[in-house]
């Protein structure tokens, strides 16, 4: 037994060792270089700065929703096919008008129309 919990010490040790942080004596640190600097001129560089603020708002809003709509391939709502378009046309025109001929057959009375007044 005592062999036993020699052993799990001894492997507990060697675990808590394996985390440690190597030593930093050999070394050495690189030298900072000064960062690359990539700016860029933009077509918002060239127009006054009051128009430029103005339009920073659509401009963001555009740059988030445009991924939205085109899902990966490129093309608005993803259509990369024009065939496409036609079912993607149809088929909610075709549900719009069997729904309104059902909505039409339905009695409008009011559901509500039961309720004890009553009690308020």
């Amino acid at each position: 037994m005592a062999a036993m919990r020699a052993a799990v010490l001894v492997a507990l040790v060697a675990s808590a060792a394996a985390f440690s942080a190597p030593s930093m004596a050999g070394l050495k640190l690189r030298q900072s270089k000064t960062a690359v600097s990539m700016k860029a001129e933009t077509p918002l560089s060239r127009l006054p700065a009051g128009v430029a603020k103005a339009l920073a708002p659509a401009i963001a809003f555009a740059s988030i929703a445009a991924p939205a709509f085109a899902e990966g391939t490129g093309e608005a709502l993803g259509l990369d096919d024009t065939r496409l378009i036609v079912p993607l046309i149809l088929v909610p025109v075709i549900i719009g008008i069997i729904f309104q001929g059902f909505a039409a057959e339905q009695d409008n009375d009011d559901f509500f129309d039961t309720y004890d007044q009553r009690r308020k």
